[in-house]
């Protein structure tokens, strides 16, 4: 810092003169610093000239720009909730409806897989909240800006719009939100004769008319409106029947939730759809209704069908002391003859039981896929401490996997695991039934010796 001030800022000032005149963000960054001195107002100006080009492009975005525009629109995000919002919230929230409005442009010529750019639109949409109360734009205003981007909502950036602008609108403008909302489902349904709900149709406007239908229902924890939402569904929809059981435990009624549950409950039919969520409400009903037994049962139930460890963690503390060692004990014991070897190991070694993590591996090595490296890599690094033999066993289940299937992007990978095995031989003083360190190199030697683009990388 001392150097640069030695510069001086005339020095300073032409350097990044220089610099913005070959870096468009550079350059854009200044202005607004520029901008920023002389007012909201002017800054205001700069960002709408900007929102106008960037709604005026129709090139398309290659991968290598569009980190460059993400970086753009955060950036024009932040101006407008910090600089703009803090002095002028009424302008902040005209320019913020603009950027966001852009999203439907900018998908259409870019490609955002990783998710990235939806992320900033999002983002936006949750600042709207605030700077509207500040702004104390009136509900009857609101209200249709809202209903204009629910039903403008192909990329499903404006989801949970509702649920973000809540306390923005207040009851007056739920209300009035409301209203428009089944003015517009009425028009839609006699417009097109299809829009009713029919199984194996969606109609992508009804869809979003109805979520923001509930989503004001869920600000107002108006659990029969919520479920009015559903007329004509078919609630033997494990996903439907556990969005309104939910609601009416939270509501303290969960006789008539467990009737919904009921009536929806995952199957071979549905191809138990929505199974876990649909338990998980059905053991917060089953304890509402006193029936802790049940509840119990069906937590084992889900650790034993899917070796879930929240399920097992949930049953066990439940427990009393001593009585929950004992069930540990037994439902870990049980996993160790578990017909998925691949899926026992894992839980074993996140529960965290890494002794028994480690006789599986001894006593089942040959059922075990040397392809999952996402799963034998950590799980070795996690036994070498303790159970060296189980972490030299599992590397040399992905090096005999690499080097039978010629897996060449592997080979890296392969030379080092040979040499954390080598490097674990002092920690191992009995093998068992399992080849020696020298045995099974000798084998690899023998089996794999016309692959020497692995041997070179070896004793390279």
């Amino acid at each position: 810092m001392d150097s640069l001030s030695k510069l001086g800022a005339k020095r300073l000032a032409e350097i990044l003169i220089a610099e913005a005149g070959r870096n468009r963000q550079l350059k854009q960054a200044v202005q607004m610093a520029l901008a920023a001195e002389t007012g909201s107002a002017e800054v205001g100006q700069q960002i709408r000239k900007r929102l106008a080009q960037l709604a005026r492009s129709q090139a398309f975005v290659t991968w290598d720009k569009a980190k460059e525009l993400a970086t753009e629109i955060e950036r024009l995000r932040t101006a407008i909730v910090e600089a703009i919002g803090a002095a002028n919230p009424k302008l902040a929230v005209e320019l913020l409806w603009q950027l966001i409005d852009l999203h439907s442009s900018i998908f259409e010529r870019l490609d955002d897989s990783s998710g990235r750019v939806s992320g900033l639109f999002r983002s936006a949409c949750q600042d709207l909240g605030p700077l509207l109360k500040r702004a104390k734009i009136k509900s009857s205003e609101l209200a249709p800006m809202v209903l204009q981007r629910i039903i403008h909502n192909g990329y499903g950036i404006y989801d949970g719009i509702v649920l973000a602008l809540n306390e923005a609108l207040g009851r007056e403008g739920r209300n009035a939100l409301r209203q428009l909302l089944e003015e517009r489902r009425q028009e839609h349904l006699v417009s097109d004769k299809r829009a009713a709900v029919q199984p194996g149709r969606f109609d992508y406007t009804l869809s979003g008319l109805l979520l923001a239908l509930r989503d004001i229902a869920d600000c107002e924890s108006d659990v029969d409106a919520f479920i009015e939402t559903y007329e004509g569904f078919d609630l033997s929809n494990p996903a439907y029947a556990t969005e309104i059981a939910e609601r009416l435990l939270h509501a303290g009624r969960p006789k008539e939730a467990l009737l919904y549950l009921d009536r929806g409950a995952p199957n071979d039919h549905n191809r138990n759809f929505k199974a876990f969520e649909w338990s998980d409400v059905r053991i917060g009903v089953l304890n509402a209704l006193g029936r802790k037994n049940d509840a119990q049962a069906l937590r084992f139930l889900l650790f034993e069908r899917h070796l879930s460890a929240p399920h097992l963690k949930a049953y066990l503390k439940q427990l009393g002391d001593f009585e929950d060692v004992e069930a540990e004990h037994a439902a870990l014991t049980q996993l160790e003859s578990h017909s998925n070897v691949h899926a026992a190991l894992a839980f074993l070694i996140n529960w965290p039981a890494l002794g028994r993590a480690a006789r599986v591996v001894e006593a089942r090595i040959q059922e075990i896929d040397g392809d999952l490296y996402e799963l034998l890599d950590p799980a070795a690094s996690a036994l070498e401490g303790k159970h060296p033999l189980a972490a030299v066993l599992l590397r040399r289940r992905l090096i005999d996997f690499t080097l039978k299937k010629a897996r060449s992007t592997r080979y890296r990978h392969a030379v080092r695991h040979v040499r954390e095995i080598e490097s674990q031989q002092s920690d191992i003083a009995d093998y068992g039934r399992h080849e020696s360190h020298a045995d099974y190199m000798a084998r690899l030697k023998r089996d794999h010796a016309r692959k020497p683009a692995f041997w070179s990388l070896l004793t390279g």
